[in-house]
């Protein structure tokens, strides 16, 4: 037999109007028992409980009532609920736990701290002390103007032999007392944490921050460098000592730090950033051009492509013949594949090599040029009149090798402007073109480069294996082959879900760009035989570079590797998937996704994420025909912070059209209404309002 709720509710409303709580509370309790998530009617259930003496029952009702509301973000309800069970178990510390972090979260210090002190006391009246600690520090955070009590605090966690905690307190309370300016209680107190642990990263940060405000970085650098000799390899003392450095003044010192920092984990080359920002702050271009060349590499290929450019092109502007500059604008332009910006670069440096007499970096230029532009005889002429007063033996190659490794798509990267030959993105000669640097040519322009080491042909023509090698592979750039990656295994994901269609129609796409990569192969053929293939892992290529210059190497030092592969966080990876399903009609796929995608954010985490779910999570339920569902979330929606006016017209009008749906034409006349008196021309609500007046 189906049981029917409305007149289950019915019966029960009539019962109480009678006056016969007994029998009201019979058809609430079946009521529940087949909707356990009606949590409204659960809470009525409580408050019979209540009125009929049975207050042991009305606990469980309150508490699902309770946990539901704070699940949901509702700090308030909750608290009006969990202060019902409050009263019905005074002693209950679950509950005071509970009203604390909630009138926490609320800001209600006085409350929470009331509820904590409930919990602390009965902690050490039964003996545990640690319990208690923990609790009084608690509502020693909700006070910021109550600093000594951490001393206590700390004290009692030595007593417990409780280390982590008596640091945390002892930081904790040095950092109030450089907020108060009492500088040398705050040291006395970080002094003490660090004597329990010399190399924790909370007090040691605690301590800079304190000798910076005495302005006396210098004697926090003294200081780290001691502790840095035990530990020449802690990231966090490394860390702070660039800091205390460059807030000294002392750049060259800063720079030292910084060198060593990244030859021991490339992946902290952003340092180089902050440092050539300082030096060009000080117009000190020699030494930010040093910089940058020393960090090219790393920057290029960890995605900052756009402030290294920024870097370059703002010490050329304050110093237009800036050599080393002009050497780092070739490299970025060919790391972008901008033939004008190449070609006028190298145009640039050519000029200025040639002033500043700097052979090589004019050799290396006109190299460039003559492939680049073979109908300029100038560069030519100008290349073979060097190779004559130098004793080079190198004539100019007819063929535009540039526009065969260059401007072929999906080719091999072309030629990187290298600091030091070595290909790893540390120049050490002058910054100033004093010293010659050297430079990967184009394979080809220069005849010795290739003709004492490989065999000819008939015709005398010189072969280059690892050009040819170069020219059948098609490898890409880091950008474009995490890209790929990401693609391939999001069509993986739609071929093992069974959504051939999509999966067949991002295949398409994928060939359109990627043409005939061998990914994109063995992914078709991932396709045609379903699953049969699907452990097998399709790995990133790593890029082939011509010349000396090993990408791969690079990126195995910046940490790059196949594991680092950039992923989408839980929630995207959710909201994604949901938005797919919603697209292909697959309504009840997409709630369950969104579901998962909303648990993963807090309701105000400064972003717009669950703002987003939460508006689609109402409409898939609408779409479901679920409109007390759908009400639920939009709900939540209107609760974001920071809704403009028309996001609010927007929600009060979804929320009139799920009452609608439900029948509550009261309340959906009441939200078109709010509608109406912001923006009588929003969507079709004036024809909305003309038939409720004209229906009621």
């Amino acid at each position: 037999m189906i049981f029917d709720k409305t007149k289950a509710m019915r019966s029960a409303e009539r019962f109480l109007a009678q006056g016969k709580i007994r029998a009201a509370i019979g058809e609430y309790e079946l009521v529940v028992k087949h909707d356990p998530k009606d949590f409204g009617t659960l809470n009525i259930l409580g408050d019979l409980y209540i009125k009929s003496s049975e207050k042991p029952l009305a606990i469980p009702c309150y508490t699902k009532v309770a946990e539901h509301y704070a699940e949901l973000g509702f700090a308030q309800k909750a608290i009006a609920v969990y202060n019902k069970i409050a009263k019905v178990d005074p002693t209950s510390l679950a509950v005071s736990a509970k009203l604390a972090e909630l009138y926490k979260l609320k800001g209600s210090v006085r409350e929470a701290r009331s509820h904590y002190v409930t919990l602390a006391e009965h902690y050490q009246k039964a003996g545990k002390k640690v319990e208690a600690l923990a609790i009084w520090e608690q509502i020693a955070l909700l006070d910021p103007t109550n600093t000594a009590v951490f001393l206590n605090i700390a004290g009692s966690y030595l007593e417990e032999n409780q280390p982590d905690g008596a640091i945390e307190a002892y930081t904790e309370c040095g950092n109030r007392f450089t907020a108060q300016k009492k500088h040398e209680e705050a040291l006395d107190c970080f002094a003490k944490a660090l004597d329990i642990r010399a190399d924790d990263p909370r007090a040691l940060a605690g301590f800079v921050a304190t000798k910076f405000s005495q302005n006396q970085p210098q004697e926090a650098a003294r200081s780290l460098e001691i502790l840095l000799e035990k530990q020449p390899f802690n990231r966090e003392i490394i860390h702070l000592l660039i800091d205390c450095y460059l807030s000294a003044g002392d750049t060259a010192a800063a720079e030292r730090t910084v060198v060593r920092l990244v030859e021991h984990e490339p992946a902290n080359y952003p340092k180089f950033l902050e440092l050539a920002s300082i030096y060009l702050e000080k117009n000190d271009l020699a030494s930010t051009g040093r910089i940058l060349a020393m960090s090219a590499e790393h920057m290029l290929v960890g995605g900052q492509a756009k402030e290294f450019n920024g870097l370059v092109r703002e010490v050329l502007s304050r110093d237009p013949d800036h050599l080393e500059a002009l050497r780092l604008l070739v490299k970025y332009c060919a790391w972008q594949r901008d033939e004008k910006g190449f070609r006028e670069a190298l145009v640039r440096l050519a000029e200025i090599a040639q002033t500043s007499g700097c052979i090589e970096d004019e050799r290396y230029a006109l190299a460039q040029l003559t492939v680049l532009m073979p109908q300029e005889i100038g560069y030519a002429d100008r290349l073979r009149q060097i190779n004559e007063e130098n004793g080079f033996e190198d004539p100019f190659v007819a063929e535009s090798l540039f526009d065969k490794q260059f401007f072929k798509e999906k080719k091999g990267i072309l030629p990187i402007v290298n600091g030091n030959g070595s290909g790893n993105g540390t120049a050490n000669g002058n910054s100033e073109g004093n010293t010659p640097v050297e430079f990967e040519l184009v394979p080809g322009a220069e005849e010795n480069a290739s003709a004492t080491d490989q065999p000819e042909a008939e015709g005398g023509e010189a072969l280059d294996a690892e050009v040819i090698e170069a020219d059948q592979e098609e490898d890409l750039r880091p950008a474009s082959e995490i890209k790929l990656f990401k693609e391939i295994e999001s069509i993986r994901f739609y071929v093992d879900s069974g959504y051939l269609e999509l999966a067949e129609k991002a295949i398409n796409e994928l060939r359109g760009e990627y043409a005939e990569r061998p990914e994109v192969i063995e992914l078709e053929e991932y396709f045609k035989n379903g699953t049969a293939i699907a452990a097998t892992e399709i790995d990133p290529v790593i890029p082939v570079i011509t010349g000396s210059f090993d990408l791969g190497e690079l990126r195995s030092e910046l940490g790059l590797e196949e594991a680092d592969v950039p992923s989408d966080s839980d929630y995207e990876t959710h909201y994604q998937t949901a938005v797919a399903y919603q697209e292909m009609g697959l309504v009840e796929q997409a709630i369950h996704e969104f579901q998962e995608a909303v648990n993963c954010i807090p309701p105000n985490d400064g972003t717009r994420r669950f703002f987003q779910c939460a508006n689609l999570l109402g409409h898939c339920f609408m779409q479901q025909g679920m409109p007390k569902l759908a009400l639920k979330w939009f709900d939540r929606t209107l609760e974001t912070v920071g809704l403009d006016e028309e996001e609010k017209q927007a929600l009060w009008y979804e929320v009139g059209a799920a009452y609608e749906m439900d029948g509550d034409i009261v309340n959906a006349a009441k939200y078109f209404e709010y509608v109406y008196a912001e923006n009588v021309d929003f969507r079709d609500v004036r024809n909305r309002m003309k038939s409720f007046m004209v229906s009621h």
